[in-house]
């Protein structure tokens, strides 16, 4: 069979991959439904819509099916073309699809076997057609991940024959985001990185505004810019982009926008308003991510607003629902885990503290712990949160001077302790050292992040620890 029969990216496929990014996902299959069952491009985004509705949902059930779609699709696939490069590369995206759901829904081992897989397919086409840019959206995220895996792992991608670091990621995904067919999505890859693993500067957010401009009527964008923004301490532009949502008009049903919401007005101190958009997220979403976050955030603001009895009932809660993978519900359980050896509530002002710096908000943060000193705080736990919170408070507000002793205070107060404040303490001191153009403090500073070996934020600490020291050795 010809290359032109076996994989054409017509207009009509064009348009249901926009509205695949759109999530738009009941029309995207509609205009699928049109094509031909042995074309490539049609399998690809037939597959791509179901990946992107598992991912958003977290169903168990709606995973097998997509196990078995898979298997038949890239069968298919095989069968196409050998000498054209979309037949390894349609193959390797299909399978990073689905690696990306694997990790979603806690298959970790599968999900690596599926990416080592699609790595593979990828370096063998990239040898087969070196001036085939598409190969750069997905080569170019792997090798971003292998740059950034802590040296004390590198002997498990050496022992795999991975190889790639983060520079030469970015630049592949540069070069992918100016193809026409993987522009949107090697965009959407590069700015995630880019805010997740590496620093965030002002270039970035630059570019998340243009991204989230441009693709105005994409709800993917718009919760690209949501999720960064709210990274990035801007809760007042993670507003401004949820007010863009479209809800019906065909688009996927996202209940994450309800806890975006949530999470600004407890930023703000509205609690009831709070409240109420986490019941409607937990009422909304049948999957688990931020389950056990939304009942620790429900303890919140029923604690800060004095109900303590049904504060308590939310906690309890805790225990009871939803799973332990993303890094915020680690918390959640571990603050309920705490909880229960303890019965010690955490102290109103600090917890204030630090919603307020969650949200961008750092002068009221800074009024929140104005009458707070170390000597007010019984435990070293809180004693090392106080000076986290008050580095990350000079710190973003240019005061580095003050930052410094900070976090280095809070890292003598958890020397001994089961937390994150000392390596999200010396992460911030290898962040400041590195802006001064000191690479040996930095790095020293980002080798101690790495070096704490338990605590819930290990894997985003870790990562960015290694980004950073990377970043600096080339």
């Amino acid at each position: 069979m010809g290359l032109a029969q076996d994989f054409d990216f017509n207009a009509n496929l064009q348009n249901a991959c926009n509205e695949v990014t759109k999530l738009r996902l009941a029309h995207a299959k509609q205009l699928i439904s049109k094509e031909s069952p042995n074309n490539g491009y049609k399998i690809w985004v037939d597959c791509l819509a179901d990946a992107v509705n598992v991912y958003a949902s977290e169903s168990e059930t709606e995973y097998e099916k997509l196990v078995d779609k898979v298997d038949d699709a890239l069968d298919v696939i095989e069968d196409l073309d050998t000498k054209a490069p979309q037949q390894r590369q349609l193959r390797a995206e299909i399978k990073f699809y689905l690696a990306l759901v694997q990790m979603k829904l806690g298959h970790e081992t599968k999900a690596g076997m599926t990416v080592m897989s699609a790595y593979k397919l990828l370096e063998e086409n990239k040898k087969l057609f070196p001036n085939y840019s598409a190969n750069n959206k997905i080569l170019g995220v792997i090798h971003v991940l292998i740059g950034s895996v802590p040296e004390n792992y590198r002997w498990i991608t050496k022992m795999l024959g991975l190889k790639g670091n983060i520079d030469q990621g970015i630049r592949e995904l540069e070069i992918a985001t100016q193809d026409k067919i993987t522009g949107f999505e090697a965009k959407f890859f590069k700015l995630f990185i880019q805010s997740y693993i590496l620093p965030i500067n002002d270039k970035v957010r630059t570019e998340v505004n243009e991204f989230v401009q441009k693709y105005t009527d994409s709800e993917l964008a718009l919760f690209l810019g949501v999720a960064i923004s709210e990274k990035d301490n801007k809760s007042d532009q993670a507003w401004k982009i949820l007010q863009k949502v479209q809800n019906g008009n065909g688009y996927l049903p996202l209940p994450i926008f309800d806890f975006y919401t949530a999470e600004i007005y407890l930023q703000k101190g509205n609690y009831a308003k709070a409240e109420s958009y986490y019941q409607a997220y937990l009422k909304k979403f049948k999957g688990h991510s931020f389950i056990k976050d939304s009942f620790y955030k429900l303890f919140i603001t029923n604690y800060l607003s004095g109900e303590n009895q049904q504060a308590i009932a939310f906690l309890q809660n805790i225990n009871q629902y939803g799973k332990k993978l993303s890094e915020s519900d680690k918390a959640a359980q571990k603050f309920y885990d705490n909880y229960t050896k303890t019965k010690q509530l955490p102290n109103k002002n600090l917890l204030q503290a630090r919603l307020a710096i969650d949200g961008g908000y750092y002068k009221e943060a800074l009024e929140n712990i104005k009458d707070i000193n170390e000597n007010t705080l019984s435990s070293n736990l809180d004693k090392a949160d106080f000076n986290f919170r008050k580095g990350r408070i000079y710190q973003n507000l240019g005061d580095t001077d003050l930052a410094i002793p900070a976090f280095e205070r809070s890292i003598a107060f958890a020397q001994s302790l089961d937390t994150h404040f000392g390596a999200s303490s010396s992460l911030q001191l290898g962040y400041i050292y590195q802006k001064k153009k000191d690479s040996k403090k930095a790095l020293s500073w980002f080798e101690k992040a790495l070096s704490y070996k338990k605590h819930e934020y290990k894997n985003s600490v870790d990562n960015k620890a290694q980004a950073a020291i990377t970043d600096i050795n080339n």
